[in-house]
């Protein structure tokens, strides 16, 4: 298994990504908009086999995208979100070279989600909402300094 870990990791590496993301919820009766945090763990490509891979490695969300313009490719894609991207990101951090702050970000976040999830009827508390925003600005911080793919 440690060398299908690896081989996972460096497509992660190369074709992947693992962010923290943030999206509002609706208003509280406070007025105040509650912020939700997310990690995902995600790979798309124009062939299936990786996403096939890590799809029968990792179970989670396995998609195909037909391309609107027939000139060009369908594309593959596996993603896991919180609880399901905690095992592919545990297994794939040991060999994770170029994401793995993202990746140890990531697992910090699903970490607390999961410890909180206990008292789930309670709105987080202010130390709580301030940990994930941290995490959350890290990890875009990092995100920034990649430059974006560009592909024709």
């Amino acid at each position: 298994m440690e060398t299908l870990y690896a081989y996972l990791a460096g497509a992660i590496d190369i074709d992947g990504r693992i962010v923290i993301a943030r999206r509002f919820g609706h208003r509280r009766t406070d007025g105040r908009q509650v912020p939700y945090y997310g990690a995902t763990i995600s790979l798309s490509d124009s062939s299936p086999i990786v996403p096939d891979l890590l799809q029968a490695t990792f179970p989670a969300r396995r998609l195909q995208y037909e391309a609107k313009n027939r000139t060009q490719m369908a594309w593959h894609m596996w993603e896991a979100v919180n609880h399901s991207a905690h095992e592919p990101v545990v297994r794939l951090l040991p060999y994770l070279k170029v994401k793995r702050r993202e990746a140890e970000l990531a697992l910090t976040l699903i970490n607390l989600i999961e410890r909180e999830r206990a008292g789930s009827a309670r709105p987080l508390t202010a130390e709580q909402e301030q940990a994930r925003g941290l995490l959350y600005e890290e990890a875009l911080l990092l995100n920034e300094t990649r430059p974006n793919r560009t592909y024709r």
